[in-house]
């Protein structure tokens, strides 16, 4: 019997359709299974055994030997006293002899470009250290130039400890420098390669007679489609803007920046009273940011914040609001002390940063946190007001809040990156009380091992995978041809 052709046409779809519905609920099947396997049964790509843990995660401060598990999505799966379970198996377990775990340090507020301007205006207080870095040297820079400031910058970070940062790119309309997005286009490129865990902190325009929202908004959304073609990572954090309310002298800046905040769902991190010249001035613009809404924004947060009075001290609690506490910078710029007691009393939610390394001129958590501890003793005259315990946690797990990612970072926990450090113990002598020693003994010279996501970046301060050498050779070629 003759078949009609359309109706082996009409089978032949039939049966490819039934097919490809087989193939799609056997692999449901499957997934389902795989889902229903117990964690520890998996196979990690990492086992620490061994190790002295420094958690940081709240409520828990006892420091116990134990074991750490990171899976194959370099997540903790694990983490407890004792051995690890037979059961559980992973590519590589390490045996860390004793030496001491924590979770890597984050920097609420860091410039990883002026990595290339170590030492410069050195007796300036801002306004003066300004016009030194920015109009005298960074405005002689490339885009090209600012890849490679970027990459110096992040893997300095990494070195000391730093494993996640909010980084202030450089770029906007204000410097005259940056077109379009041609430098944060090059400085995402750099934060990616290093390695590190990042917030592009995104410098939108400033808003002038001529250049409004609606320029601002192309830019910005020029910036967020580029960047939503690009490979998903990780290593990003977030978006935010670089705000710069307080640097402008119309309204309109405030306004802007919430209708960006609220069209894109990004944060802002702003500049806020950071250096005393110009206190007053700053403190009359607070205004801008109760009314045009930016401060009943959570993902709201301020840099440096020293200079703030008591009225606006208990709005910013009110709004649930936070601070990046930068003591090196603010040291060395003779800003002056932020009374973070008085903060985190009032409410307040504190990180920490180190700034960047033209400012803090050294990306060290560990001098950080004495820096600021010892500036808030001497500060109340009182060595219990603040502990090195307080400090550790502000330069984890307080970053980590402020930052908007406390549920992935700040803290040794199942389901956070696996992101830590590894500290040798060796040179502290007998330990009586191991924070104390942490944070006031310990330096760059202590620190073993730096993982993100339970990879390798540092081994005895050795890059894995980098040629520094060529980094630093590129970064001081092009910051050097700024002077001329």
């Amino acid at each position: 019997m003759r078949v009609d052709p359309r109706y082996e046409e009409d089978m032949r779809k039939t049966k490819s359709v039934l097919a490809g519905l087989f193939a799609a609920a056997s692999l449901l099947l499957t997934v389902g299974v795989q889902a229903q396997v117990p964690l520890k049964e998996r196979p990690a790509r990492l086992i620490v055994r061994n190790a002295k843990l420094f958690t940081m995660a709240p409520g828990r401060k006892e420091v116990v030997t134990g074991y750490l598990v990171v899976d194959a999505n370099g997540k903790f799966s694990a983490v407890g006293a004792g051995e690890p379970p037979a059961e559980f198996k992973a590519a590589q377990t390490w045996d860390a002899g004793g030496h001491w775990i924590l979770p890597g340090f984050l920097s609420a507020h860091s410039h990883l470009w002026q990595a290339a301007f170590r030492g410069i205006a050195a007796d300036k207080t801002l306004p003066g250290w300004i016009d030194g870095l920015y109009n005298q040297r960074a405005s002689k820079s490339t885009p090209e130039d600012f890849y490679w400031f970027t990459l110096d910058g992040a893997l300095d970070h990494l070195q000391h400890g730093i494993t996640s940062a909010y980084n202030f790119n450089y770029g906007g309309t204000h410097w005259g420098l940056c077109k379009e997005n041609d430098c944060d286009e090059l400085e995402y490129k750099a934060e990616i390669e290093s390695g590190i865990r990042f917030v592009h902190g995104y410098q939108q325009d400033q808003i002038t007679d001529t250049d409004k929202l609606p320029e601002a908004r192309a830019r910005l959304k020029a910036f967020m489609d580029w960047l939503s073609a690009q490979p998903r990572s990780t290593q990003l954090i977030s978006v935010m803007l670089n705000g710069s309310t307080s640097f402008n002298t119309t309204y309109d800046q405030a306004l802007a920046e919430k209708a960006l905040m609220d069209e894109f769902h990004i944060g802002n991190q702003s500049h806020y009273l950071e250096p005393p010249d110009t206190v007053e001035a700053e403190r009359g613009k607070f205004k801008w940011f109760v009314d045009s809404g930016l401060l009943g924004s959570k993902d709201l947060y301020f840099g440096h914040f020293i200079h703030a009075n008591d009225e606006i001290l208990a709005k910013v609690a009110a709004a649930h609001s936070g601070m990046s506490w930068n003591p090196l910078s603010n040291g060395r710029l003779a800003s002056g002390v932020a009374d973070i007691p008085k903060y985190l009393k009032m409410g307040i939610r504190v990180g920490m940063g180190v700034d960047g390394e033209a400012s803090a001129d050294l990306a060290d958590p560990f001098e950080n946190m004495r820096t600021g501890l010892y500036a808030i003793r001497d500060k109340y005259e009182d060595a219990t007001i603040m502990s090195p315990y307080d400090v550790l946690f502000l330069h984890t797990m307080g970053s980590a809040d402020v930052m908007g990612a406390k549920d992935k970072l700040g803290s040794l926990e199942p389901g956070k990156f696996a992101d830590f450090l590894v500290v040798d113990p060796t040179r502290f002598g007998t330990v009586f009380d191991p924070y104390a020693s942490l944070v006031l003994v310990a330096g760059e010279r202590d620190l073993e091992r730096v993982y993100v996501g339970g990879e390798l970046k540092v081994d005895h301060g050795r890059l894995v995978g980098q040629d520094m050498g060529k980094v630093q050779s590129e970064t001081d070629k092009r910051s050097a041809a700024t002077m001329k």
